[in-house]
């Protein structure tokens, strides 16, 4: 299956997932759920759910805005603090999730940004899928103060459940029709969060992805 069968057929199920959802309040819920899931799994498509809800609110009226944001921060923000807590009962370097040599990269990278950086780092994070649950797991690991990290985490969640509604609104006045426009806001979200992580990376706020040579490998070479 080709990328672009991938994100069609993503699309879809997100699609009919939000319009059959859109005039219960039951979608608070859904949205609440998948925001926490995603804080601890990132491969749960909560920001898309939010996308497809703000188009449809923008299209149809229902559902409620401020409820979307309120679900979709409260919901970002528990997953994460949920993430935290674990990270204070477990040996991080030994979880499977990290096992890879791009999953200890990925830890290295979390404890030295937490230690350098950490109210920015926490903020970033909310917008790279693993990056976040790596942060949030090694500050739980690394006794992050928590109420700083509670803080900072706050002000990411709102800002991340702003940034995935303002997509959704976006595409939704461009386009009178609800099934495009949350294909155009799901996509353009894919899009947005693409470009967001490569502009983190430039500035060093990043999940590394090549493999560096350590200092062994780079003696050897001399």
């Amino acid at each position: 299956m080709s990328a672009w069968d991938w994100i069609v057929h993503f699309s879809s199920n997100i699609e009919e997932m939000v319009l059959s959802a859109t005039e219960s309040a039951w979608i608070y819920l859904w949205i609440f759920l998948l925001s926490t899931i995603d804080g601890i799994f990132p491969v749960v498509p909560s920001e898309s759910v939010v996308i497809a809800a703000s188009a449809a609110w923008k299209t149809a009226g229902t559902p409620l805005l401020p409820f979307i944001w309120i679900a979709a921060a409260a919901g970002a923000w528990c997953g994460d603090q949920i993430a935290y807590q674990v990270g204070t009962k477990i040996h991080l370097r030994s979880f499977r999730m990290f096992r890879s040599p791009k999953g200890q990269r990925t830890l290295d990278w979390a404890d030295h940004a937490l230690h350098h950086r950490g109210a920015a780092i926490i903020i970033a994070a909310r917008f790279i899928p693993f990056g976040r649950v790596a942060v949030n797991l090694t500050a739980g690991s690394l006794n992050f103060p928590r109420r700083a990290f509670m803080m900072f985490d706050l002000i990411a969640a709102v800002i991340w459940a702003s940034y995935a509604m303002a997509i959704g609104i976006w595409a939704a006045s461009l386009i009178d029709n609800l099934l495009l426009s949350i294909v155009v806001g799901v996509v353009g979200g894919i899009a947005l969060g693409w470009l967001i992580d490569r502009i983190l990376a430039k500035l060093g706020v990043s999940v590394p992805e090549d493999d560096e040579p350590g200092p062994q490998a780079a003696q050897s070479g001399d």
